[in-house]
């Protein structure tokens, strides 16, 4: 080897170790997730995934905390619409004194901030969860919706999840067609597509955030509510007086992955192709999860 290949040689060495000095001796950027459900949920199930994913593509420049229900450590700090509400607005959050980066939340949900999304609502458009998967791999939702998202509500959906198709129960009688449905009290989330269904079925309807859900069934406000088999297990509704579930599917449950776009844009280009990936594979894992999950929890209940 000639003097000059050896000193480039060496020279391409040092500089491999300089890099590698620097890496080791900065600290990560620490992404703050936020969701307001419980371990068993598929918000942290995703959330978990694209932690883990996403510290291994940025080689440790990025890591993950998640605050959920039931978390010790880092427990939920708000419900869905505040979080969304945190990271769109990027500002410190007054109870971990830190921004919100990323949240998941039901499109539902997200319609009430996020007009764009509110056709995922609509009853009845998915006829198998298959087509739901490929509007999300399109570059309609990737790339148009994100757009519209970026630039009026300062978010970017990096994923999406699916799940399962939501069904209604109720603490009175079963329900097999819609006659059945009049008189019953059925909670819906506060999006006006959904709200409008049950209307239509003949249902009368209470709009209620999440969190207010279980005590609004165990004290009799609703007399049901409608949910995928899996939140309908894991929360055990039937402690709340549930006794009937109708197998309607009107909605498909569908949720972003949310992360705030000043701090996305901030990124080095390396780093959001990390959280990119990272994102859509956790995303990807959780839609084959989700399938054995409601399975296994329309079994058991």
């Amino acid at each position: 080897m000639s003097f000059i290949g050896l000193a480039k040689l060496l020279g391409c060495q040092l500089l491999s170790y300089l890099w590698f000095i620097q890496v080791a001796l900065s600290e990560p950027t620490t992404i703050i997730c936020s969701t307001d459900n419980p371990k068993v949920s598929l918000h942290v199930l995703a959330l978990e995934k694209f932690g883990e994913l996403v510290s291994r593509y940025s080689n440790g420049e990025l890591i993950t905390k998640i605050h959920y229900r039931g978390n010790q450590k880092y427990p939920a700090i708000s419900g869905e619409e505040t979080n969304m509400n945190m990271v769109m607005s990027g500002l410190n959050h007054p109870k971990v004194k830190q921004p919100l980066h990323i949240t998941v939340i039901a499109s539902g949900n997200a319609s009430l901030k996020a007009y764009i999304l509110e056709f995922l609502m609509l009853p009845y458009i998915f006829p198998e969860i298959e087509s739901a998967e490929k509007l999300f791999k399109s570059k309609l939702m990737t790339e148009k919706v994100n757009d519209i998202l970026a630039k009026k509500h300062n978010v970017r959906a990096i994923g999406w999840l699916i799940g399962g198709y939501r069904h209604m129960t109720n603490s009175k009688r079963p329900v097999t067609q819609l006659d059945e449905m009049k008189g019953l009290i059925i909670r819906t989330p506060r999006n006006r597509l959904m709200r409008d269904t049950y209307l239509a079925f003949g249902a009368t309807v209470k709009a209620l955030n999440w969190g207010d859900t279980f005590n609004a069934l165990k004290e009799k406000h609703v007399d049901g509510q409608e949910n995928p088999y899996n939140v309908i297990y894991y929360s055990k509704f039937w402690e709340a007086d549930q006794k009937y579930v109708t197998n309607n599917a009107p909605f498909l449950w569908t949720g972003p992955i949310l992360i705030n776009e000043i701090f996305y844009q901030s990124l080095p280009n390396k780093l959001k192709i990390a959280v990119n990936r990272a994102a859509l594979e956790a995303a990807e894992y959780e839609w084959k999860w989700i399938i054995k999950k409601n399975i296994f929890s329309k079994k058991n209940l």
